[in-house]
């Protein structure tokens, strides 16, 4: 080591300075020069020697000290985390209404004992491999189901296990334990609250975990850390858990408890029957280990079974459980790089020895006057005079150092230039560097730069704004002190799989301020990488996105709710009813429609105007919503039109239509009376009756549209037997539905016989106001029934299949119209916009069908533009989006359709390659009438133009929603203000007027 060659070189310089005084007096110059030199040189190199030992030492040491204690809260961590995790697990699993039902009515049918077991299985193949079991243990603590069948009906109430969460039941009460032992086979075990909807704790959800997924752990680690180091997981009773290094070492003590305390141990199972005690650490070591602490955690020590090396343990202490993680590196590993600077340092020692007496015995060989020649170059080089040369021509050892001392002059000269070019590099790249800092410093978004743990070593003043936390309080933190729990887990999961994997991640977060305020922020995260490929650090860019989802929520909440009375609109309402459904056959129930329509409420508009009508109806929404309970749901449709939904309750599982029928008659008479009690409206008392129609589910229909239209025949039917009644729907009622049936069959023949047609409504380029395409509307005239209405036979088109042939028919004619325009008329840049329904979209082959009849027609696909619906997008979204690509592959135009009618908001816009969103007619008629609505377009044609999307406004009818709609960029306008919808010969006569007229502007 160091150490040893410091020793030797200071005794070599001592001997020969004893040695020195005796050369002095007796030998030459020479030698007395020789000897002196030695001396100095020797003796420096060797207090240099014991210097750098001591200080390699120390820095290896402390660099050791910090790698440890990050290495073992690194573990720690990953411990907890695992803890946390499945605690999160158990407490959603104890959560599903399956599992509560099941203890709250006692395993009767539907909740049978078999399907339950279903379920914990389920729960069991999240980690088939460690996961022993799950059981749900009632109030008293006895098994009722496990999946380990040998446990279902024993006693576990004096289980510390299930006694914890007892003592605990909330919200919180969830619990892990520390190692238990099972016939000597260690197990972890988590249990969580069953709770009832009232709070109230009604049984133990309880899981079984095989500890050797902590050896699986470990594993892992003892890969990367250094040679000879070993990782070791101690309980609070001292018991090893896992040791990475002498896996023999598992489960044995490494101090011994007092006798009493390790029967006791023993008694509870948390210690094997035959605990080894032949591997116990050294008194020293337990008292070591008694004496660490946050601020001092690193011991030295030796430890049983790995001989006498003595080692550097960082102990850290984990968050969930009472354990102690012990991370240690052999000292020799740790000081390797002093021995092996040891053997560099032996032949540095012997070069520099070597060219002292080399130097030495050339200068005393030197004549006077060279000498004095070489040392006035010496001075002048040394004042600075770089261009002097030595000018001695002797062949001996004098001149070869004067030529060398030359070549050293022009190598310093050229040093002295490169460095002075390495130093103007250096100025360019530091004002590079602070322009880029300066522009991170100024920058408009949030910047946030982590090491690869995720503490946070730089924030830019903008996320300090924004989040309220000075620098100094951020540095050194994780990123989750900004975290607010709203923002779901498998977010983060998906972020450090990217990150993890070199990859940039991109996502909505939703964080919180110092304050507690809630913000939701657009966030990229990307690898920051070295010259080898390697991630040093990640680099977090965040965008402050909470406006834009406040203008996304406010459009969903308008799409979703009525303006007037803050009720669920005809939209929600269905969303609603599916749900309804949806449970009502899970839990054999049965649901009421009940479809209400004021009696003579155009009489309160003529007499009292719309405002007193809109004051009426916002008055009776509370009248209806007071007369309901809380998880029924009372809807507005339209008008004076209102639905109330009547989930049953009473009856669960046994339920017959009947009584179910007699309890919805007189709720429904409740509800009557209430309505027709007067009221006070602009200072006028008057009283309004209402009629209502009632459809029940599953008899008279399983289909929201069917239910719906069910209920709405039904309520026609009471208010044609005298008003302030109610009618429940029979099969033989309304010549509505004989009518549809009537439509029905007609339909099916109507694409054969050539009943349909096509009408083509313009579409008009908002700026040059010229024609530049139109929408294909298809019209039915049946001989028999006359012009059918769209809106009456395309949904039974959709429910029968046929609307896919009728589709196809559709997209077959529009290629044809476009194929003569362009061929006879010379309109080349005509394009048709054509709805895709559902059932044609999800079809087999809709792709290569489109493509089939657009190469039958020779046209190209910027000929199409197709208008998909939002309800469409909101399933299977990976194969929307699939189909969607291959579209624009296809240079086919991607429009929505009524866009603001769906569930969607506008953040979803972004998975899609839309083109084009198309405003609903809805919206538009609000312009000049309603300012909330105006401001509601006005939103959309901004965030739409944000996110690079064209604009249609559908159903403008006046100059003013024209002039609207043009002002805010809208690029297209459709509607009777442009044209009505024309059959494709006056349709061309129509883009010849506008050609024409586009000619003489």
């Amino acid at each position: 080591m160091l150490l040893e060659l410091a020793a030797l070189l200071v005794g070599s310089g001592l001997f020969l300075l004893v040695v020195g005084v005796f050369v002095a007096r007796q030998y030459t110059l020479r030698s007395k020069l020789l000897t002196a030199f030695l001396i100095i040189v020797l003796t420096s190199l060797g207090v240099q020697a014991l210097l750098d030992n001591y200080i390699m030492s120390e820095n290896l040491r402390q660099s050791a000290n910090k790698v440890l204690i990050t290495t073992a809260k690194s573990f720690a961590e990953k411990i907890d985390s695992f803890t946390r995790e499945n605690s999160d697990y158990l407490k959603t699993e104890a959560a599903l209404p399956a599992i509560i039902n099941f203890i709250v009515r006692k395993a009767e049918p539907p909740y049978n004992r078999q399907a339950i077991l279903e379920i914990l299985r389920a729960f069991k193949s999240r980690q088939d491999d460690y996961i022993l079991s799950y059981a749900i243990l009632n109030r008293d603590g006895v098994n009722m189901v496990d999946t380990d069948p040998l446990k279902q009906g024993d006693d576990e109430s004096g289980e510390v296990y299930y006694r914890n969460v007892k003592a605990r039941h909330g919200d919180d009460a969830v619990y892990h334990s520390s190692i238990v032992f099972e016939n000597d086979r260690p197990i972890l075990i988590f249990s969580s609250a069953i709770n009832d909807l009232s709070g109230k704790m009604v049984g133990v959800l309880r899981a079984k975990y095989s500890a050797n997924i902590l050896s699986t752990m470990f594993e892992r680690i003892q890969r990367t850390i250094g040679r000879g180091s070993f990782v070791m997981l101690l309980d609070e009773n001292q018991l090893r858990l896992v040791h990475s290094r002498r896996k023999d070492l598992a489960y044995t003590l490494a101090a011994l408890p007092a006798a009493d305390r390790l029967a006791a141990l023993k008694r509870q199972r948390r210690l094997p029957q035959n605990v080894s005690r032949d591997y116990l650490e050294s008194p020293g070591w337990v008292e070591r280990l008694s004496h660490v602490s946050y601020e001092n955690p690193v011991i030295e020590s030796t430890y049983t079974g790995l001989g006498t090396s003595k080692f550097l343990s960082a102990v850290y202490q984990l968050e969930t459980e009472p354990w102690k993680i012990i991370v240690s590196q052999p000292l020799t590993t740790i000081l390797e790089p002093v021995e092996a600077q040891k053997n560099s340092a032996f032949v540095l020692v012997s070069i520099i020895a070597l060219v002292v007496v080399l130097v030495v015995l050339a200068t005393t060989q030197l004549l006077l006057g060279p000498v004095k020649r070489l040392t006035n170059v010496v001075k002048r080089i040394a004042e600075g005079d770089l261009a002097a040369q030595a000018t001695v021509e002797a062949n001996d050892e004098v001149g070869s150092l004067a030529g060398a001392f030359n070549e050293m002059t022009q190598s310093v000269t050229n040093l002295i230039v490169d460095l002075e070019d390495e130093i103007n590099n250096h100025k360019l790249t530091a004002d590079n560097l602070r322009k880029l800092s300066q522009a991170i410093e100024q920058s408009p978004v949030s910047v946030m730069i982590t090491d690869l743990d995720g503490n946070i070593e730089y924030v830019n003043p903008q996320l300090c704004r924004i989040t309220g936390y000075s620098e100094e309080e951020l540095i050194g933190q994780n990123p989750r002190i900004l975290k607010s729990g709203h923002t779901p887990e498998i977010h983060f999961k998906n972020m450090w799989s990217a990150i993890t994997a070199g990859q940039s991640w991109t996502g909505e977060l939703y964080n919180k301020k110092k304050n507690g305020d809630l913000f939701w922020e657009n966030v990229t995260i990307s690898p920051i990488k070295n010259a080898h490929n390697e991630s040093t650090h990640y680099l977090a860019i965040k965008e402050d996105i909470s406006l834009r989802k406040e203008y996304e929520e406010r459009l969903l909440y308008q799409a979703s709710y009525d303006k007037l009375t803050d009720l669920p609109n005809r939209t929600l309402a269905y969303d609603r009813i599916q749900q309804a459904i949806a449970n009502a056959v899970w839990e054999q129930k049965h649901i009421a429609l009940l479809y209400m329509d004021f009696d003579h409420f155009k009489n309160i508009n003529d007499t009292l105007g719309h405002e007193a009508g809109d004051e009426f109806l916002k008055y009776m929404a509370g009248r209806l919503k007071a007369s309901v309970r809380d998880f029924d749901t009372v809807a507005r449709l339209g008008g004076d039109e209102f639905l109330i939904m009547l989930v049953e309750v009473d009856q669960p599982g046994g339920g017959d239509r009947t009584s179910f029928t007699e309890v919805v008659k007189n709720k429904t008479r409740e509800i009557l009376q209430r309505v027709s009690q007067p009221c006070v409206i602009h200072g006028m008392e008057f009283s309004v009756t209402a009629s209502v129609g009632i459809a029940l589910f599953p008899d008279d229909g399983d289909d929201p549209h069917i239910l719906l239209r069910h209920a709405d025949t039904a309520m026609y039917r009471s208010k044609r037997k005298g008003r302030n009644t109610f009618e429940l729907f029979t099969t033989e009622m309304s010549d509505i539905v004989m009518k549809r049936v009537e439509i029905d069959n007609k339909l099916r023949g109507a694409l054969e016989n050539g009943d349909f047609y096509l009408k083509y409504q313009a579409l008009m380029d908002a700026r040059t106001q010229r024609i530049v395409g139109a929408e294909a509307l298809i019209r039915w005239e049946d001989p028999e029934l006359g012009e059918v209405s769209p809106e009456e036979f395309v949904p039974l088109a959709e429910e029968s299949g046929l609307i896919v042939d009728i589709g196809n028919w559709v997209m077959e004619t529009a290629c044809h119209d476009i194929r003569r325009w362009r061929e006879t008329a010379g309109f080349e840049d005509i394009y048709v916009a054509i709805n895709l329904s559902t059932r044609q979209f999800r079809g087999k082959g809709i792709v290569e069908n489109i493509a089939g009849i657009l190469a039958k027609h020779g046209l190209s696909g910027d000929c199409l533009e197709l208008e998909i619906t939002e309800r469409l997008l909101m399933k299977d979204v990976p194969h929307v989006v699939a189909i969607l690509d291959q579209f624009k592959a296809m240079n086919i135009r991607l429009s929505i359709d009524d866009f603001g009618t769906g569930y969607s908001s506008l953040s979803y816009l972004k998975r899609f390659p839309f083109d084009v969103l198309k405003i609903d007619k809805a919206f538009i008629d609000d312009i000049g009438a309603d300012p909330d609505g105006q401001a509601l377009c006005d939103a959309i044609v901004a965030m739409a133009h944000s996110l690079g999307l064209g604009i249609i406004g559908e159903g403008v009818e006046t100059q003013e929603q024209f002039e609207f709609l043009r002002d805010r960029g809208a690029e297209t306008i459709q509607g009777y203000y442009v044209s009505k919808p024309l059959e494709a010969h006056e349709f061309i006569q129509l883009l010849g007027v506008s050609e024409l007229l586009e000619s003489n502007r």
